[in-house]
């Protein structure tokens, strides 16, 4: 497109143009999109959403196996060792119990600190791409997306119960494989 236009029909051809590129993309959805699961076949959007507004989650009663270490004079030590690191197995029940999650506002927090320059952000992305509605969605939306997951990263109130920084040796609350980390999409429908 020509960066100067001259005359009614010119500019009315120009602006006709511009109109036709935007309507091309017509909707940008960024954050956890359907069909999105854990291997476990669990929906990433109910984990965010626990994790963005916080729940609790019943656990119920079950068995399980705790491995110790036993010294050399028989004694077995009062300390969890890793599966196939202890020399001493017992089988214990853990009775049903409530794990509560507390709210961690990652979502919100991004939206209210980051959308304000987004109507900008856009313009320019529009205009640096001739207008292109698809093409300057789809870059709109990967640079939310990044906002999004700079947020996951970033969060780390409230902190981790004691057991849960245990368990996964570091203390950012929002992330433990990376799986709902890597989840954060979008998509452009038109």
């Amino acid at each position: 497109m020509s960066s100067s236009v001259s005359g009614g029909n010119k500019l009315q051809e120009h602006l006709a143009s511009i109109a036709a590129n935007l309507s091309k993309g017509e909707n940008l959805t960024v954050g956890f999109l359907e069909g999105a699961t854990y291997p476990d076949g669990t929906p990433v959007p109910m984990v965010a959403a626990v994790q963005e507004f916080g729940g609790s989650i019943n656990i119920p009663e079950r068995t399980q196996e705790l491995e110790f270490k036993q010294n050399k004079n028989g004694d077995v030590g009062n300390k969890f060792v890793k599966k196939g690191k202890g020399n001493f197995v017992q089988t214990v029940t853990i009775p049903a119990h409530t794990i509560t999650i507390p709210s961690r506002p990652y979502f919100r927090n991004m939206i209210t600190a980051k959308s304000p320059t987004w109507g900008d952000d856009f313009s320019k992305i529009l205009k640096e791409n001739d207008y292109d509605g698809n093409k300057s969605l789809e870059l709109m939306g990967e640079k939310i997306k990044g906002q999004l997951q700079e947020s996951i990263r970033d969060t780390n109130e409230p902190i981790n119960a004691q057991s849960t920084y245990r368990k996964k040796g570091f203390d950012n609350p929002l992330i433990d494989s990376g799986h709902m980390l890597n989840s954060v999409d979008y998509e452009v429908k038109s």
